[in-house]
C-alpha cells in the first residue's frame, strides 16, 4: 500500500524526482558542453538571466557577494527547470565560500547543492556534499540547521536502501530537536523516522512516531500541511493492518477532505489511491480500479506516482484476467530508467512481469524475469538490517541518557558552589525537605501497597475459580456434541480475555478500544454459558477514535457481571443488556441498563448484590480520585421504582480520561 506519499519532501531535499523529460535534459547538457567558465554563455536574450549574470560581474573580486550572486542565480535556473545549468552555479557558489571558510554560506550552498545531485540520481555526490553542509551549521551551533541537514541525509540513505544510516541520521536529527526544545517542524521528524520504520516492517516503531506527530500536529509551528497530510495517510494504513477497513477509509477520507480545502493535490491523489486498495481488500475489484484512475489528474507528473499506480493498476487487472492490459502498465514501468531509484515498486514490477509472463505462458521470459527477482532481492533487507537497526535505536537512547546525566552533574556542580555560600540555611532547608520527602515516601509506599493489593484482588475477581471451570466445560461440550466450530470461537474468545486480564489488571490506564474489546469478551462468554440466555447492545455516541481515549482498566465489568449473574438468574424471558458510552469533556459516560428482575428491596432500603468486584471497584474509586484528582459519578436506578410496570436497572458511571492527568 503506498504509505510513503509525499516521501520527496524534506525541505529543499525531496523535490519531486525526474519532473523533465529526456529532451529537455539532453537540451541542457548540450548546453553545459558548449559552455566556457564564463557565465555570458547564457543567452543575452532572457532579460531575467542578464540581471543576474550582471550581479555576478558587478560583484568583482568581492567573494562573498559572488557567492550570493551564483546562489541566487541557481535558484531561478532551478525554479524554471534548468536542473543541470543550476548545478554549475551552485558549485561556484560553494567553491567560493568554502575559499573564504564562511560556515553558514557553506552549509547553505552545499544544504541546496546536495539536494540538486539527488534530484538527478548522482546519491554519492548528495551524501558527502550534505555531509560538508552539515559540518559547517555544527561549527557554527545552529541547531535547527543541524537536524533538518541530518534528516535530510537520513532521508537519502533511505532512499537507496541503506537503513543503517538512515536511522543513525534520523536519530540524531530527532536528538537535536528534542534537547534544544525546538518545535518548528518536529512533526516532519517524527514522520520521516516512521516511514523509515514502516520500510523495514517494524510496525510498532512506525505506530510510535506515527501518534508522537498526531499528538502535537495541532500545536503551532510543529507541522505543515504536508506533514498533517502525511499523519492521517499513515494511520489510516496502520489501521488497514489492523483490518480496521472502516477506521482506514475514514482516515483517508478526512485526508481527502484536507486536501481539497488547501487545493493539494498529492493529498487527494494518494487518498483516492489508498481507498482503492481498501475497496480490493474488500473484494470490490472494480471500485478500486475504478478509484485509481481517478487519481491520475492529480499526479501532476510526479514519476513515484505514475511508477505506483501502473504497478497498482496492472495488479488489479491481473485479478481481473486481463493479463495482457497487466503486462503493458509493467512493461511500461520496467523500461524507465528512473524505476532504479524506488527499490519496493522495482521490486513489485519484476514480480509482476514474472507472475504475468507464466499467465501467458511465455514461459522463457518468466525464468528470466524471476532471476532479476531473486538478483535485487539479495541485495536489500536481510535480517542484519533490523538487528542494526535495533542497536542503532539502543545507541541512540543510551548516548541521550549520558548526556541528561551530563548536564546533571555539571548542575549539581553550581548547585555546591552556592551550598558553600549559603550553608546555614542550605542545613535547615535540607532537613525541611528530609521531613517532607519522609512524609511523602511514607504515603506513597501506602498508596502503592494499597494499589498493588487492590490489583491482586481485582485480578482474582476477574480469574474466579467458578466462572473459569463453567466456561471450560461449555467449551467441552460444545466439543463433544461434534460442534467444534463453536468450541473453537469460544476459547478463543476465552483466550483473550484471560490475556487480557493478566495484562491489564496492572496497567495504570487503557484505551477504550481495548477495554470494550474485553468486555465484549466477557459477555460473549457468559452468552455462551447461559445457553444465550439474553442478548447485549453496545453503543458509542460521539466517539470517533477510541484508541486515543484512555480510562482506568476493568472498572465496568463488575456491574456488567452483577447484571447478568443477579439480573438474569430469575427471569423466564429473554434478557436485554444495552451498553452506552458517551463522551462529555473530560469524563467517559458510561450508562448499563437491564431488563432483568431489578434489585430488592427492604422496608423502602434498596439492597443491591454486592459482589466481590464491586467493593473492589469502591476502594479503586478512590485510590484514582486521590491520584489524579479527578472525581467519578456513580448511580444505581432501580426501573421499578420509577415506572411499576418495568423491571431491571440502570447504572450510570462517569469515569475520568486520563489522557492530560497527571499525578
Amino acid at each position: 500500500m503506498k504509505f510513503d506519499f509525499l516521501k520527496k519532501s524534506t525541505g529543499r531535499f525531496f523535490v519531486p524526482l525526474f519532473k523533465w523529460g529526456f529532451f529537455s535534459l539532453i537540451l541542457f547538457l548540450a548546453q553545459l558542453a558548449s559552455a566556457d567558465e564564463s557565465p555570458t554563455t547564457y543567452s543575452e536574450e532572457d532579460s531575467i538571466q542578464k540581471v543576474y549574470l550582471e550581479k555576478i560581474a558587478n560583484a568583482g573580486d568581492n567573494k562573498t557577494l559572488l557567492i550570493d550572486a551564483y546562489y541566487n542565480f541557481g535558484e531561478y535556473l532551478d525554479e524554471i527547470g534548468a536542473y543541470d545549468s543550476s548545478v554549475v552555479q551552485f558549485e561556484k557558489a560553494l567553491d567560493y565560500a568554502l575559499d573564504i571558510n564562511n560556515d553558514e554560506k557553506i552549509s547553505s550552498a552545499a544544504n541546496y547543492l546536495a539536494s540538486m545531485y539527488c534530484a538527478l540520481g548522482d546519491f554519492t555526490k548528495s551524501i558527502n556534499t550534505y555531509k560538508t553542509a552539515l559540518k559547517s551549521a555544527k561549527n557554527r551551533e545552529d541547531f535547527h540547521n543541524m537536524a533538518k541537514i541530518s534528516m535530510n541525509i537520513a532521508g537519502t540513505y533511505s532512499f537507496m536502501g541503506n537503513y543503517k544510516e538512515a536511522i543513525n541520521y534520523a536519530l540524531d536529527a530527532i536528538s537535536i530537536k528534542e534537547s534544544n526544545n525546538d518545535k518548528v517542524r518536529i512533526c516532519y521528524h517524527y514522520m520521516t523516522m516512521a516511514n523509515i520504520f514502516r520500510e523495514n516492517n517494524n510496525i510498532d516503531k512506525w505506530k510510535e512516531y506515527v501518534l508522537k506527530a498526531y499528538l502535537l500536529k495541532d500545536i503551532e509551528e510543529c507541522a505543515s500541511f504536508p506533514d498533517i497530510a502525511k499523519i492521517y495517510n499513515s494511520l489510516g494504513g496502520l489501521a488497514k493492518m489492523e483490518e480496521d477497513f472502516e477506521r482506514a477509509l475514514a482516515y483517508y477520507d478526512t485526508l481527502m477532505v484536507l486536501s481539497r480545502e488547501a487545493e493539494f493535490n498529492q493529498g487527494i491523489s494518494t487518498a483516492l489511491t489508498n481507498s482503492a486498495q481498501i475497496y480490493y481488500n474488500q473484494g470490490q475489484v472494480l471500485k478500486a480500479l475504478e478509484l485509481s484512475t481517478k487519481a491520475e489528474p492529480y499526479f501532476g507528473g510526479d514519476t513515484y506516482e505514475i511508477i505506483f499506480n501502473n504497478n497498482w493498476k496492472a495488479e488489479l487487472y491481473k485479478e481481473l484476467g486481463n493479463y495482457n492490459k497487466a503486462l503493458a502498465l509493467v512493461t511500461e514501468n520496467i523500461q524507465r530508467s528512473d524505476i532504479n531509484f524506488y527499490y519496493t515498486e522495482k521490486t513489485k514490477c519484476l514480480q509482476l512481469l514474472y507472475e504475468l509472463n507464466f499467465k501467458l505462458s511465455n514461459y522463457q521470459q518468466a525464468y528470466n524475469w524471476n532471476d532479476s527477482l531473486r538478483t535485487i532481492e539479495q541485495n536489500y533487507h536481510d535480517e542484519d538490517i533490523r538487528r542494526v537497526i535495533q542497536e542503532t535505536e539502543t545507541k541512540y537512547e543510551t548516548e541521550k541518557k549520558q548526556k541528561q546525566i551530563e548536564l546533571l552533574t555539571s548542575e549539581n556542580t553550581v548547585k555546591n558552589q552556592r551550598i558553600k555560600t549559603f550553608i546555614a540555611l542550605l542545613i535547615a532547608l535540607v532537613f525541611l525537605l528530609m521531613l517532607l520527602a519522609s512524609y511523602y515516601l511514607r504515603y506513597r509506599q501506602k498508596m502503592i501497597f494499597a494499589g498493588e493489593d487492590l490489583k491482586m484482588k481485582l485480578l482474582r475477581s476477574q480469574m474466579n475459580p467458578h466462572f473459569i471451570f463453567n466456561v471450560l466445560g461449555s467449551i467441552q461440550s460444545f466439543m463433544m456434541s461434534n460442534n467444534p466450530g463453536k468450541a473453537s470461537s469460544y476459547l478463543s474468545s476465552f483466550a483473550s480475555l484471560i490475556r487480557a486480564t493478566l495484562e491489564y489488571s496492572s496497567a495504570e490506564s487503557i484505551s477504550l478500544h481495548d477495554e470494550l474489546t474485553m468486555l465484549k469478551d466477557y459477555i460473549n462468554l457468559e452468552q455462551m454459558r447461559t445457553s444465550e440466555k439474553f442478548d447485549y447492545d453496545i453503543q458509542l455516541h460521539n466517539i470517533e477514535e477510541p484508541e486515543f481515549i484512555h480510562i482506568p482498566p476493568m472498572m465496568i465489568q463488575p456491574f456488567i457481571e452483577n447484571a447478568i449473574k443477579h439480573g438474569f438468574q430469575e427471569i423466564d424471558y429473554k434478557g436485554k443488556l444495552n451498553i452506552t458510552v458517551s463522551e462529555s469533556e473530560h469524563w467517559l459516560d458510561f450508562v448499563i441498563e437491564d431488563n432483568g428482575s431489578g434489585l430488592k428491596t427492604d422496608s423502602g432500603k434498596e439492597i443491591a448484590h454486592q459482589s466481590m468486584a464491586l467493593d473492589i471497584f469502591e476502594q479503586r474509586r478512590k485510590l484514582i480520585e486521590q491520584k489524579y484528582k479527578q472525581s467519578f459519578s456513580f448511580e444505581i436506578i432501580n426501573l421499578s421504582d420509577k415506572n411499576p410496570d418495568t423491571s431491571g436497572v440502570c447504572i450510570k458511571i462517569s469515569i475520568p480520561i486520563l489522557n492530560n492527568c497527571s499525578n
